[in-house]
């Protein structure tokens, strides 16, 4: 096991937390990831992303302009007006 990365309690530590966390995809080190796969509250700490005691605020994205959304919805109500003329065509009627 990692020292420093591991409570007394054998749970990770905040900078165990942070060790797991900052690992890229694929590279997580064996010992930290097979902790987390048996612990749920570690799991919990995870996936609530307290890293310290503290929740990692994460940055807002903006939404997509209503003209882009307009835009969309009109294509697709498009496609499936061309939908239902095709069928209507293959059927026959």
């Amino acid at each position: 096991m990692s020292q420093g990365l591991f409570d007394p309690q054998g749970h990770l530590t905040p900078a165990g937390l942070a060790a797991l966390a900052g690992a890229p995809v694929g590279k997580t080190p064996a010992d930290l990831a097979a902790h987390v796969a048996a612990c749920p509250r570690c799991q919990d700490l995870m996936l609530a992303g307290t890293v310290g005691g503290a929740p990692v605020r994460r940055e807002r994205r903006e939404p997509p302009p209503a003209g882009r959304i307009w835009f969309v919805i009109g294509a697709a109500l498009l496609l499936l007006l061309f939908m239902l003329i095709t069928l209507q065509r293959l059927a026959g009627g």
